[in-house]
C-alpha cells in the first residue's frame, strides 16, 4: 500500500498528512488543525531549489506534542520540481539519518517524507525566525570571526567522519566527487551554463580575467573532481557551503542549513567554498591561509591526524576553487537570489581562481 505523499499545492495539506509525518519521530502525536500562513515559491529571490510553506499547527492534547512549536516550516516541492529529485532525496535522508549526529547548530528537524515514484518530498523544520535568526549572504558583511566559527563547524563534522568506515557502510548512497548522485548531473550542465550566460551577458564580464572558455572551465572542474578531490582523504561534507546557507543567532553563534548536496569527499570542497563566498575579496586574501591553518588545528583538537602538510593543503585550496564558480554559481539562475547576490558570488569566485592561479594546477 502506498504511503503518504506531500501534495503539489499548499491548500491540499491536511492534519492527517502532517500527523503521519510527525508520527515518525513522535508516535502518538495528532495534528488537529493546520493553517497555511505563507507559501514562498522557489526562484522568488527568497528560495532557490525548493519551496517553503510556513504553517501554524494545532495539536491534540497529550505528552506526544510536548515541546513542539506551533509554527513550523515545510520545505517541499509545489507545482513542479525545481531541481533533480536526487537533491530532495539527499536532504530528506540527511535530516533523518545524519542530522541527529551533526556536531553543530542546524535547524531542528521534526519529520520528512520522500516519494521516489513522484519525486515529491517534504521536510518539517523549525522556523528559525522564531529564534531571532538572521540569514547570511555575500552582501550581509559577514565578519572574519563568523566565518571562523563556520570553519570550526565544518572541522567538527569532517573530524567525526574522517576516513570513517561509515562513509561506505552507512552512507554508500551518497555521491563522491568523481560521480554518483548530483555529481553525475554536474558533468552535463554545460548547456545550462551557456544558456544563462547568453541570457545575461553581464556574467561574462566577470570571467574575462580568467582567460579560459566556459567549456574549458567546466572540463577543468571535472578533472579536479575526478582527480585530486576524489583521491584525497574523504569525509562527510555539507556539500554546498556558500555563505547563503549559513545563519546567525542573536548571540552571534553561527549555524548551517540546506543539505541537498551533501556527499562523501575531500574537505577542501567545503572549506574553500565557504572562505571564498563568506569574505570579501580583500578579507579573503588577508585571512585564507590563517583560516586553513585554523581548520587543521580544529581537526587535531578532535583527535584527527592528517597526512596533509601546508603545501598540500594550499594546493587543494587552489584546485577546489573551481567547483564553486562553475557549479555553485554559473549554474544558478539569477531569479533564485537576485542579481546583486548572484553577481557578487560570481565575482568572488572568479577572482580567487585568478588570485591563486588555479588553472595552473589542473591535472592533465
Amino acid at each position: 500500500m502506498p504511503g503518504p505523499v506531500f501534495p503539489k499545492h499548499e491548500d491540499d495539506l491536511t492534519p492527517e498528512l502532517l500527523t503521519a509525518v510527525l508520527s515518525q519521530e513522535r508516535p502518538g502525536i495528532r495534528v488537529e488543525h493546520v493553517e497555511v500562513v505563507e507559501a514562498i515559491r522557489a526562484m522568488s529571490g527568497q528560495a532557490s531549489t525548493a519551496d517553503r510553506v510556513i504553517l501554524d499547527l494545532e495539536y491534540a492534547s497529550g505528552t506526544a506534542s510536548a515541546g513542539l512549536p506551533r509554527r513550523v516550516i515545510l520545505k517541499t516541492m509545489l507545482d513542479v520540481p525545481h531541481a533533480p529529485q536526487v537533491m530532495y532525496e539527499t536532504e530528506v535522508r540527511f535530516y533523518r539519518e545524519i542530522r541527529p549526529h551533526v556536531p553543530f547548530e542546524a535547524p531542528i528537524f521534526f519529520g520528512a517524507l520522500f516519494d521516489r515514484e513522484s519525486g515529491h518530498f517534504g521536510i518539517l523544520l523549525e522556523d528559525l525566525r522564531e529564534r531571532g535568526v538572521s540569514f547570511a549572504h555575500v552582501l550581509s558583511g559577514t565578519e572574519v570571526g563568523q566565518v571562523r566559527q563556520l570553519v570550526g563547524h565544518l572541522a567538527s563534522l569532517h573530524a567525526k567522519y574522517w576516513e570513517s568506515p561509515a562513509l561506505d557502510h552507512e552512507f554508500g548512497w551518497m555521491a563522491r566527487p568523481g560521480g554518483g548522485g548530483m555529481e553525475e548531473i554536474f558533468k552535463h550542465l554545460l548547456p545550462n551554463i551557456l544558456n544563462l550566460l547568453d541570457a545575461e551577458p553581464w556574467r561574462y564580464a566577470h570571467l574575462e580575467g580568467i582567460g579560459r572558455s566556459v567549456q574549458e572551465l567546466h572540463d577543468d572542474m571535472l578533472k579536479i573532481a575526478a582527480g585530486p578531490l576524489e583521491s584525497a582523504p574523504h569525509t562527510l561534507l555539507h556539500g554546498d557551503t556558500h555563505i547563503g546557507n549559513a545563519y546567525c543567532l542573536p548571540d552571534n553563534s553561527m549555524g548551517w542549513l540546506d543539505f541537498q548536496l551533501s556527499l562523501r569527499g575531500c574537505y577542501a570542497r567545503d572549506l574553500t567554498y565557504l572562505i571564498t563566498t563568506g569574505l570579501s575579496i580583500e578579507l579573503r586574501r588577508a585571512h585564507e591561509r590563517d583560516l586553513i591553518d585554523f581548520y587543521f588545528q580544529q581537526l587535531a583538537s578532535h583527535g584527527v591526524t592528517v597526512a596533509i602538510d601546508g603545501d598540500a593543503a594550499w594546493l587543494l585550496h587552489r584546485q577546489a576553487a573551481l567547483w564553486g564558480l562553475v557549479i555553485g554559481w554559473l549554474t544558478c539562475p539569477t531569479a533564485n537570489y537576485g542579481r546583486a547576490i548572484t553577481e557578487e558570488n560570481i565575482r568572488r569566485l572568479a577572482q580567487i581562481i585568478i588570485d591563486l592561479e588555479s588553472l595552473e594546477v589542473v591535472p592533465d
